[in-house]
């Protein structure tokens, strides 16, 4: 079988399409959307796109910075998806360019198909995959930049560069900087293009459609557009970040578990430290045999341009209280994973056993976090869903509901439900709710982020509130005379 895939491309390319596809679709959940994808999907049900442009600038957000990516899940809503799977699937054909872009990789197929961040993700109603596979694109267009001294010649991977730069600069704010980044890697790599008029021809339009979305980006910016400022950024949060690209989140604490009590790592890190020293080391393996095998200026080229998005994303953290998270370095994905393989190809090809071992155990530490972050329960998203048809159900009934939560998941799911008419009837819980002596329902969200230093359940009892229901991500309090 080796044999036929290997002397036919097509066949091996086709092959690993439908294993990327079937991998990817398991992947996929129909778990609750949450806030975030809330937020795109209740814009996606828009029904023209001149009313969507203008809610979705009318609301706001982060989506506003990540217009290709809306424009795509709008025109995907329309051909017919409108469940939770079916919404999550657009991700799909980013899963496949960013397997088969670099199909050739060994092993890039196997540790791709079996990261967690990868897995997690793909399943997620944002633009990573697709800021993954602009990675795995990149990363394409640098290897056939540096393959040969004709490659200079003919400007080879010019093109797979420039598209991945597109690629990123349209799917978010976050992700043009990586785009940026790759200006860098021309400059190191290839210096001797700046100085023919052919690149520079070559250039031009894709250095137009730059200049036009960094002009977009620039009106949402001074226009006040941005993801909220939610705290705890700066160094801690990028920590976090590489801890869930290392695809350790799966067999350690929840996300809300770190959120509410970051100690909550502790007690779990006989296995996690282990994992983290394996998947560590043999990334460094896999470095270190490649900067050995290219030139400085190459090795140094890349660095840069990794490091200085990185440096540039962590400032603005600090600076503008932006929350770094694993999410905003996806693009740099592939370059944590492409060591990985590089170490299993290493350690089969010269016969070094613990070049092979340490490429077996990252895998298998991939394999057992992917499987946790699908199937154990304490991983399972935020449900909007639920919380939403309570709440919607109370209101039928009379009651007065405070809602403690965001609204956008909610919107969508009220829509689904019955309607423009339930959308207009929920908005109430947030533009005019009632206080808290007069509610028969509290509806919180996460707790911990929004009653942040205050004892709410001892304010909850003091206002004669009792626990009605717990579940993922919410709680909800009824009062013990008003609600029945």
């Amino acid at each position: 079988m080796t044999h036929v895939i290997t002397r036919n491309p097509w066949l091996h390319a086709t092959a690993l399409g439908f294993v990327a596809l079937a991998v990817g679709m398991a992947a996929i959940t129909s778990q609750s959307l949450w806030m975030d994808e809330g937020s795109a999907a209740f814009k996606a049900i828009i029904p023209d796109f001149k009313t969507w442009w203008f809610l979705t600038f009318r609301l706001g957000g982060s989506d506003v910075q990540m217009p290709f990516y809306m424009i795509a899940l709008w025109g995907w809503h329309k051909l017919g998806p409108t469940s939770e799977y079916a919404l999550r699937c657009i991700n799909l054909p980013f899963l496949l360019i960013m397997v088969l872009a670099l199909r050739r990789v060994p092993w890039w197929p196997l540790l791709c198909l079996t990261s967690p961040f990868v897995l997690y993700y793909v399943g997620e109603l944002r633009p990573y995959t697709m800021q993954m596979a602009g990675g795995a694109l990149a990363a394409l267009g640098i290897a056939r930049m540096t393959d040969g001294h004709k490659a200079g010649e003919n400007f080879s991977g010019f093109k797979t560069i420039a598209g991945a730069a597109l690629l990123l600069t349209a799917s978010s704010l976050s992700a043009a900087v990586w785009a940026a980044g790759l200006a860098i890697a021309i400059v190191f790599i290839r210096p001797e293009w700046l100085r023919k008029t052919g690149f520079w021809l070559r250039a031009l339009p894709w250095i137009l459609a730059a200049a036009a979305l960094t002009a977009y980006y620039l009106y949402t910016v001074t226009h006040g557009y941005r993801a909220a400022g939610v705290g705890g950024s700066g160094l801690l949060s990028i920590g976090f970040g590489f801890y869930e690209m290392l695809g350790l989140l799966g067999i350690g604490p929840s996300r809300d578990s770190l959120r509410a009590n970051p100690s909550s790592l502790f007690p779990q890190l006989i296995w996690i430290l282990p994992a983290a020293a394996v998947l560590i080391a043999a990334w460094c393996v896999g470095v270190m045999d490649w900067v050995s095998k290219n030139q400085k200026r190459i090795w140094l080229g890349v660095a840069l341009t990794l490091g200085l998005p990185l440096l540039l994303l962590a400032t603005i953290g600090i600076v503008a209280d932006f929350r770094v998270l694993g999410r905003h370095l996806s693009p740099a994905v592939p370059a944590l994973l492409l060591p990985l393989a590089h170490c299993i190809s290493l350690g089969l090809k010269n016969k070094r056993l613990p070049a092979v071992a340490l490429g077996a155990a990252s895998v298998l530490v991939f394999i057992a976090s992917s499987l946790s972050l699908r199937l154990d329960p304490k991983h399972a998203r935020d449900d909007y869903r639920t919380a939403g048809t309570l709440a919607m159900e109370a209101m039928s009934r009379g009651k007065q509901i405070l809602w403690q939560a965001d609204m956008n998941a909610t919107r969508y799911y009220a829509f689904r439900q019955a309607g423009i008419e339930a959308v207009n009837a929920i908005q109430v819980l947030e533009t005019n709710p009632p206080t808290l002596i007069m509610a028969d329902l509290v509806v919180i969200n996460r707790p911990d982020h929004r009653f942040k230093g205050i004892d709410y359940q001892a304010n909850l009892r003091k206002a004669d509130f009792v626990p009605l229901k717990t579940f993922t991500g919410f709680e909800i309090w009824k009062n013990r005379y008003s609600y029945d």
